[in-house]
């Protein structure tokens, strides 16, 4: 081995005394002894496969991949650098391990790196270098890379599974992952609510084809690089507990505590999913993976961690700790229109409307009813089949149904930019807690057979002396009977198509998303999803008027799903952002092709009040199940990457999903798949 690589040194040195004749780049030491030459190369000359010979100390070690170890080292020079270690017999590593390395230099997916052709352990274990302390933008800004730093936040979640643990760390500035190869006897869920200071390696996510930064994560060696400042306490239920009305309010100290404590009597529950309690009459639902089953009316403890969700807010994370049994809280009786009034979100309310359909999803069922020019749909969580047969035969399209449960409205995001910064309602639905909380207040059909026996029998009778006037009468039936047909028909259009562009709405999207994560194969993809906006909308709205703007996005709509197959679900989710599920796509090239596609197909001017405006789309692609194993995560993944190719000048594509390379593992990659990038200056072209 080493023989192989001195020739590989050696040919190096050749290849490098001839580019240098020619004015190409030529390696600047040879062989290369420090970190710091091998952190100093450019591009062109780490892809020399410039020989390198160090010794340097190891800080993290990750002998899972496929390809060979991760070994990131340093020296007296200071700086971290990646090696990858060549398969076959291989050193028992660990951080402190005192090595020589032999390889050559690899441009890497960011900076240089080093193709080990060995490394080997070189004498006895050496202390970890002094870290510098960091702030998370710091790191974002691509100050660090190549250093040994230390960051401080609260630790929010811990995931892990046979090889790798991934911390979820919030700080003052956003959240940061930070990763470490599992260790045995190390309490890393007893780290949830802790202070703590983790000491690593900055690992950015990069766009490999671009070479760009798109993230960062934190690589830290062992259990022993996290001290706990803070730690949290024993029992997080004895934190002290906050009224829920203060969690929505101004407070100079600012809104929200990294964990509070808080109670009330649970108003609904859907284990696993969704928790909502009421303490007097604030309301607050929370997200929650406890599946211990409550009941309305019951006091419960919560833990979790504040956040927004909806520009509503909620916790995370949570732990539950059930208490004594109470009497539920009342609901209040509202109708459709003081429903948009915004002030009932999260409480227990009772409305009544019309049943005009019904759906499956995910084995919850819609309700989907009308009440005056809203239609709206109420949500009953799973219940055993034979349980909803029995106690459902009741609910008939036509029915006017009493329907209780817990409201939850959803905001219009355009509105509050483009007001004083109030959220408004702008849909809503009604989350069930059993089937008996839908009562049939008036069952169709009036036909029974009976009555349909006496009214024949009048027809009969009338018919004989009336002959002309039944048949008028025959001639308004019909009339009214399609009049109520179509009737229906709009309703359940409005009610899953959005008004505009006539595409599905989000509540389509996630239904048909969430269908698509439970058909999946067990580790196989067959789907994606893309995220689009229009580049560049509000300048032409606020110039040309609203009725430009929405003609817009009707050419944006109708491109768009020109661009897709007919079996992929194309959805307006609101403002100047469009959703696409592309169904059926077993490689990730098959989606990129297609999201290429609607990059194309869209960027072409149109002509808006006797005016050219250019026309463009950024899309951002994840691809189930690298970019999320659920509809949250995927849409989150999907938005992240969207926001990267509007970042980059719009008019592209970026992919988001978890890759492995020499630079980093389990990366988020955006890639520019629509070509080059095109800028315009829409207030200049109008």
């Amino acid at each position: 081995m080493w023989a192989s690589t001195l020739l590989l040194a050696a040919l190096s040195a050749i290849t490098a005394g001839g580019q240098q004749r020619s004015g190409s780049p030529v390696c600047p030491h040879s062989p290369i002894t420090t970190t710091r030459q091998i952190h100093s190369l450019n591009y062109q000359q780490a892809s020399l496969a410039c020989p390198v010979h160090l010794r340097a100390v190891v800080v993290y070690f990750d002998p899972y991949r496929n390809d060979g170890s991760a070994v990131f080292v340093t020296d007296k020079t200071g700086s971290v650098i990646f090696v990858l270690e060549s398969l076959g017999e291989r050193q028992p590593l660990h951080p402190g391990s005192y090595v020589e390395v032999a390889g050559v230099t690899d441009p890497g997916g960011y900076s240089p790196t080093v193709v080990a052709g060995k490394v080997r352990i070189a004498g006895a274990d050496r202390p970890l270098p002094d870290a510098r302390r960091v702030t998370l933008s710091s790191l974002l800004m691509d100050n660090e890379d190549g250093g040994w730093v230390e960051l401080e936040g609260v630790v929010h979640a811990v995931d892990s599974d046979e090889m790798r643990v991934v911390l979820t760390l919030g700080t003052d500035e956003g959240s940061i992952t930070a990763s470490t190869v599992k260790e045995d006897g190390a309490n890393y869920p007893g780290l949830i609510g802790s202070k703590v200071l983790i000491r690593g390696r900055p690992s950015p996510l990069v766009d490999r084809n671009k070479r760009r930064m798109v993230g960062v994560r934190l690589l830290f060696p062992n259990f022993e690089a996290v001290t706990v400042e803070k730690p949290a306490p024993r029992d997080p239920f004895a934190l002290p507990l906050q009224s829920l009305s203060s969690l929505m309010q101004f407070s100079p100290l600012g809104p929200y505590e990294p964990r509070v404590h808080i109670q009330g009597q649970v108003t609904l529950d859907w284990p696993g999913r969704i928790l909502c309690i009421q303490d007097g009459k604030d309301p607050l639902c929370v997200q929650t993976a406890d599946r211990t089953v409550l009941h309305e009316g019951q006091m419960v403890n919560a833990v979790g961690f504040s956040a927004r969700d909806n520009y509503q807010v909620t916790l995370t994370d949570t732990m539950l700790r059930p208490g004594g049994e109470g009497i539920p809280p009342p609901p209040i009786t509202i109708s459709t229109e003081e429903a948009f009034s915004g002030k009932h979100n999260g409480q227990l309310v009772q409305i009544q409307g019309r049943l005009i359909g019904k759906s499956i999803v995910a084995n919850d069922s819609t309700l989907l009813l009308s009440s005056g020019n809203y239609v709206f749909p109420a949500v009953l969580p799973g219940v055993p089949s034979g349980a909803r047969t029995e106690q459902t035969s009741a609910w008939v399209d036509g029915s006017r149904l009493l329907v209780t449960g817990v409201f939850s409205g959803n905001v219009d995001a355009q509105q509050i930019a483009r007001g004083l910064g109030e959220s408004k309602i702008e849909s809503f639905q009604i989350l069930l807690r059993s089937p008996g909380d839908v009562i049939v207040l008036e069952s169709p059909p009036w036909w029974t057979a009976q009555r349909l026996l006496m009214l024949l029998g009048l027809v009969v009778i009338v018919a004989l002396v009336f002959l002309s006037w039944t048949a008028a009468l025959r001639i308004r039936v019909d009339q009214q009977t399609r009049h109520i047909r179509r009737s229906e028909e709009r309703f359940r259009h409005l009610a899953q198509h959005d008004a505009l562009t006539g595409l599905a709405v989000r509540n389509v999207l996630i239904d048909r998303l969430e269908a698509a994560i439970k058909g999946a194969a067990p580790g196989q993809a067959s789907f994606a999803l893309l995220m689009i906006d229009v580049d560049r909308f509000k300048p032409v709205n606020d110039t040309l008027g609203h009725a430009a703007g929405d003609e817009l996005l009707r050419v944006a709509a109708t491109r768009i799903q020109d661009s897709v197959r007919k079996t992929d679900t194309v959805a307006r989710i609101g403002g100047d952002e469009f959703m696409v599920l592309l169904l059926d796509v077993c490689k990730l090239v098959e989606a990129e092709k297609i999201a290429a596609q609607v990059v194309e197909n869209v960027s072409a001017s149109i002509l808006l009040e006797g005016l050219k405006v250019p026309l463009s789309v950024s899309v951002g692609l994840t691809f189930y199940p690298e970019g999320g194993t659920d509809a949250a995560s995927l849409m989150h993944n999907a938005d992240v990457a969207m926001y990267s190719a509007k970042s980059h000048g719009g008019n592209s594509c970026r992919v988001f999903s978890p890759e492995e390379s020499p630079a980093s593992t389990n990366r988020a990659i955006g890639a520019d798949i629509a070509g080059p990038n095109h800028v315009l200056d829409i207030r200049a072209a109008i």
